[in-house]
């Protein structure tokens, strides 16, 4: 399991790493803007040719980690909390420890919580006025 958590990892650090990476280069072009013109150029075109590369690289992550994760949800085990039980339930897995969901393929679900704000400030109005 600890390929799968060190994938996990560099799955979640990859945009950020790719952003610094381009964020570097452009400070370096720009240094090189009054310095060294052509270096700004060859800087330009191998960011927007590396792009291509960026993108397939963390497609490639992101396809062997579902491949990992499908792997251990079939052997009981959550890839998010490496714990479990995991249960199949009819849309792919879902872990009762964690609460986390997984897709047929492998992949988390995101679920997000609905806040209940109209109830919030009626029991802040009700403080208020008490």
């Amino acid at each position: 399991m600890l390929p799968l958590r060190i994938l996990r990892f560099v799955n979640r650090a990859y945009p950020f790493v790719a952003f610094g990476a381009y964020g570097f280069a452009f400070v370096v072009a720009f240094i090189c803007m009054f310095t060294f013109p052509l270096g700004a150029l060859t800087l330009v075109v191998v960011g927007v040719l590396s792009l291509a590369f960026v993108a397939l690289g963390s497609d490639a992550l992101k396809g062997f980690e579902r491949v990992l994760s499908r792997r251990a949800l079939r052997r009981g085990r959550c890839p998010a909390c490496r714990m479990g039980p995991v249960e199949s339930v009819a849309e792919g897995w879902s872990c009762r420890g964690c609460a986390a969901n997984f897709d047929a393929d492998g992949t988390q679900r995101v679920v997000e919580v609905a806040d209940e704000p109209e109830q919030a400030s009626e029991d802040a109005a009700a403080v208020s006025v008490a």
